[in-house]
């Protein structure tokens, strides 16, 4: 490891105006002594913006002026530490394969003496605030916890707030810049808490045109599980195949046809092992811990899970294997999961991946944030707990939130998490979503669906696709998880909508609207998708890597419903695509020894190579026609039968090379093996 340098992060330094009073108490804080006629407009620095997208545009709220001075604000002033741009360059090093610092990683206890936050720092940045009158309630290693008006904070960071209105809310946001006296630019990273994000509430979501998400699902999550209800058996009652291809039924006459291919039962662990190259690998994620990140919890978790896998002839858990790290706060009732599917799929996922990895279950603490904000700050907290503690080497996480929600503000935040996790060597893999390039029924001019934190630059976003497994368990074909269709009628004689109907789930993907390019998509991402098209400056695209996910081809899940009885359903969604992409990736660092930490730099200079299926579009007019079933939320335990053409990506096309569909493509069965040589 080099040694760093401890040069402060660079920021825009320029003139502002602060009351004499407070510029007096910035100088004091900074140890300062300039003449009267300094203080009336000394030097700031600018923190990242935290002027919310919404705010203006066709769907803004109404914008009623100057927030009331007197209302009370809750902030986090995140603390920059010793070294922020030593961080930052070495968290690049340590996760680029052509570095010399390449995976030399850092303990807690190391990064803390070397990165972490000093008591001066505290103790100054405590006082600039007190100076204004704002409460400083509480310190971590992070941030400090600052109760104050909004007079208070418009006089500390030199901006204007404003309150907007909504029928059912009135909310605050700044509608101006951010800043801080240059003295303490070195200090301070970012302060979140500046805007009232309650007074956006994104759409609601629809799963699919005719199966809305029930009015108990979160309005911003949107990398959901999709699985089919099973009857009281366990099985799906309409006609599936134990295999991809296996049987066929008749379907109303469309375009000539008069058969359609069965969606899949469910394939089992074993298939889904075979298909990635798990079974007889030497490679097995032993020596590996995955972290499993949700809100909620299943009380049944781990019992549940050796039910499952033992009903299907394979190991359970040993004990010691799986474990559960839980916040001051949290409440397994809290979550927006509590079905049990949510954390199911995520945990016998990672474990039908990583046979031998130990799994641990972290639960992100109740907070009225939930699912607001561009990444709830439950689930930044229950993240900087697994860097905290290691409690991890790779991190899977199905929750996140519409991009559009975030701020540069809030970035900043996740961003020093996420440096601080690579420099440990822990990576973070998030679901893309499964709608799309939107969600369904967004109003127009809508900036397209990309999420986060799976956009951010320093995570893992996982994509999904269509997976074909053959009757010898080896992959027969593979499409970008993508599907329009059309429901048939209650008497299976027609169609609601003509075939081939309207898009309704796939994999999400797209530009991030605030992330510029990373340093590792330079020369791959094509430039069109970078740049929209010449459009607009290079930033992030989405996803990176990309996993079985789409329902019709969805593997089995076992739970138990709280309060019900154990049962076996299939689930897919990129809630599952990301969990299985942790595994294998535990599997790698047993390949490669050492934990691969931030995979991307490496997964991007593994392109093209046999570790990655390119997925590529179908042969004109080869995209199969699949009967298909989806939940009837009206009707409980009653399904509702659909004709699904894949590989119909909305408007994220699966192209040769990188695409915005599945990203760099798939895993394959030689994911893990090519790791070996790293």
């Amino acid at each position: 490891m080099s040694q760093q340098s401890s040069s402060p992060t660079p920021r825009r330094v320029r003139g502002g105006a602060l009351t004499a009073a407070a510029a007096a108490a910035a100088l004091v804080v900074a140890g300062a002594v300039a003449p009267a006629a300094a203080a009336a407009s000394p030097a700031r620095t600018d923190l990242p913006s935290a002027v919310p997208s919404w705010t203006s545009g066709a769907q803004a709220p109404t914008d009623s002026g100057a927030a009331p001075g007197s209302w009370t604000m809750s902030l986090r002033v995140y603390l920059a530490g010793k070294d922020p741009v030593g961080l930052a360059r070495e968290a690049k090093a340590v996760s680029d394969p052509a570095s010399s610092d390449y995976a030399h990683y850092l303990t807690p206890a190391q990064l803390v003496q070397r990165y972490g936050t000093t008591p001066a720092q505290t103790a100054k940045v405590t006082a600039w605030l007190s100076g204004f009158g704002m409460t400083v309630t509480g310190a971590n290693a992070h941030y400090l916890s600052v109760t104050a008006t909004v007079d208070e904070v418009q006089k500390a960071f030199a901006t204007t707030l404003h309150s907007f209105t909504r029928p059912w809310s009135v909310g605050y946001a700044p509608v101006s810049g951010v800043s801080v006296p240059a003295a303490l630019g070195h200090d301070i990273t970012t302060v979140i808490g500046l805007d009232n994000s309650t007074a956006h509430e994104p759409s609601t979501p629809s799963t699919s045109p005719a199966a809305p998400t029930p009015s108990a699902a979160p309005r911003s999550r949107v990398a959901k599980a999709a699985a089919q209800p099973p009857t009281a058996a366990g099985v799906v009652p309409q006609a599936c195949s134990q295999w991809w291809g296996q049987n066929s039924s008749t379907i109303p006459a469309v375009g000539g046809r008069t058969t359609a291919l069965d969606q899949v039962c469910g394939y089992t662990p074993q298939q889904m092992r075979d298909a990635y190259g798990v079974t007889n690998s030497p490679y097995t994620g032993k020596g590996r811990t995955v972290a499993v990140l949700l809100d909620g919890a299943l009380p049944t978790m781990e019992a549940d899970a050796n039910r499952f896998f033992t009903s299907h002839g394979v190991p359970g858990f040993a004990p010691g294997q799986y474990s559960e790290n839980f916040g001051p706060n949290f409440a397994a009732s809290c979550g927006t999961t509590s079905n049990g599917l949510e954390e199911s799929i995520d945990v016998e996922s990672s474990h039908l991946a990583a046979p031998d990895a130990k799994v641990v279950y972290v639960g992100a603490d109740c907070t009225a944030d939930e699912g607001y904000g561009g990444g709830s700050l439950a689930f930044l907290d229950a993240s900087t707990r697994i860097v905290d503690q290691h409690l991890a080497d790779v991190a899977t996480d199905s929750f996140s939130t519409a991009e559009y929600a975030a701020t540069p503000t809030t970035i900043a935040a996740w961003d020093q998490m996420f440096q601080q996790g690579t420099l440990e060597g822990i990576g973070f893999d998030y679901a893309s979503g499964d709608f799309g390039d939107g969600f369904t029924g967004e109003p127009a001019g809508t900036p397209a669906m990309v999420v986060f934190p799976a956009s951010d630059q320093w995570a893992t976003s996982v994509g999904g696709t269509t997976l074909e497994i053959g009757k010898s368990g080896r992959v027969t074909g593979e499409l970008a998880w993508g599907n329009d269709a059309a429901q048939l009628n209650a008497q299976g004689t027609g169609y609601l909508t003509p075939p081939p109907g309207q898009f309704q789930m796939g994999s999400t993907g797209g530009r991030s609207n605030l992330i510029p390019e990373p340093w590792y998509q330079k020369g791959t991402v094509p430039t069109a998708l970078a740049t929209a098209g010449g459009t607009a400056p290079a930033h992030r695209e989405q996803p990176d890597i990309s996993a079985d996910a789409d329902p019709a081809t969805g593997w089995l899940v076992g739970y138990t419903v709280p309060g019900g009885a154990y049962t076996e359903a299939m689930g897919g969604g990129t809630s599952g695509s990301s969990p299985l992409i942790a595994g294998l990736e535990a599997d790698a660092g047993q390949a490669a020894g050492h934990a691969l930490g931030f995979a991307n730099p490496l997964l991007y200079s593994m392109r093209g190579t046999a570790a990655i299926h390119d997925v590529l579009p179908a042969p004109a007019g080869q995209a199969p026609w699949v009967q298909t079933y989806q939940a009837d939320w009206e009707h409980p335990g009653g399904f509702l039968t659909y004709l699904s053409l894949f590989d119909q990506d909305s408007t994220l096309k699966a192209t040769p090379g990188y695409d915005a569909a599945t990203g760099l493509g798939s895993a394959t069965a030689d994911f893990v093996r090519s790791f070996a040589r790293h």
